[in-house]
């Protein structure tokens, strides 16, 4: 519920992975798609990259050479230079440089290489397809691959694409690591489950805050987060109201990513996430007006809000 619906716009969004938000081959959507749509892998037959070709010089921002228009009739992957790192497993989150390319006019539609964010995705086969799934449980780190498949836009709009990435790393811990701060006391203690999770040993008291509030519970050690990164972390969400529980990644297993500063999530994240070692726990107490102000459609709309935030990964742009 955090994320807000940014696809496409006048390029892929660079948390997409082609799949996502998927369209059936008429270019309906076949997923009843929302911000983090479900992925297809079409239909027909035939294989849409027997015709592309792709440059192996890894680091090297990728050419693809076919002939346009490419019909995507049905979702493949491939595996263009093998890496030699650790292998992926189902389950791992994964970051990549990549280079989307619109396979009905060979134009480029966005580059980590010219700018654009960094991406990433969680590996299994609900989220990327069973097509993208074969190939990246055979995959290593380091390697360079290629992906044919979908993309709805936020208008609705279909687009057959092309994605040729380099995969950099496995999101690893999934969990802050560090040294403890030294919060206020102004807030509720958080408790950290076995697994890391945290929870909430009371319900906040007092005053709500009028500006967004950042704690520091955990320093971390890693590279700093700063805008334009592909962050990502692990959150749990209470209102402060009723000092209830109201979302999770760790209930989903599975990590939440997003562009910083890119106008994905709500503005208290976007700002406040800045600056911070990767490994850090913060925790952010949130006025409804940089969280759901009264009137969103959210069922937290018009509360102050409270994170508690793991901050796992922050992928740079091209310096």
């Amino acid at each position: 519920m955090i994320r807000r619906r940014t696809l496409l716009t006048t390029a892929l969004a660079a948390t997409a992975a082609i799949g996502l938000a998927a369209c059936t081959d008429d270019g309906t959507d076949g997923s009843g798609a929302s911000d983090a749509g479900g992925a297809s892998d079409g239909g027909g037959g035939g294989d849409p990259l027997a015709g592309v070709t792709v440059s192996e010089e890894l680091g090297a921002e990728p050419t693809l050479e076919f002939t346009a228009p490419l019909e995507i009739t049905a979702a493949a992957a491939e595996i263009v230079v093998p890496g030699d790192g650790e292998t992926i497993a189902e389950g791992d989150t994964i970051i990549w440089r990549h280079k989307y390319v619109d396979a009905a006019t060979g134009e480029a539609l966005q580059s980590w290489w010219q700018g654009a964010p960094a991406g990433g995705i969680q590996v299994t086969a609900e989220v990327i397809g069973q097509a993208a799934f074969d190939v990246f449980t055979t995959m290593a780190v380091g390697s360079r691959f290629v992906m044919a498949g979908w993309q709805q836009s936020a208008d609705g709009q279909a687009y057959s694409l092309l994605q040729a990435a380099d995969v950099d790393r496995i999101v690893s811990p999934l969990r802050a690591e560090g040294e403890p701060a030294e919060p206020s006391g102004t807030y509720p203690t958080v408790t950290l489950a076995e697994n890391g999770a945290p929870s909430l040993d009371a319900p906040p008291e007092g005053e709500e805050p009028t500006e967004t509030v950042r704690e520091l519970l955990i320093q971390g050690t890693g590279d700093t987060t700063r805008a334009g990164d592909y962050l990502t972390m692990q959150y749990t969400g209470w209102s402060w109201d009723a000092g209830e529980q109201f979302d999770s990644s760790w209930d989903r297993s599975a990590p939440f990513s997003f562009v910083q500063g890119g106008g994905q999530v709500i503005p208290g994240w976007d700002e406040n996430l800045l600056d911070l070692a990767v490994g850090s726990q913060v925790m952010l107490v949130i006025p409804p007006e940089q969280a759901y102000p009264e009137g969103s459609q959210s069922p937290v709309a018009g509360q102050t809000l409270i994170f508690v935030v793991d901050v796992l990964d922050a992928a740079h742009r091209a310096d």
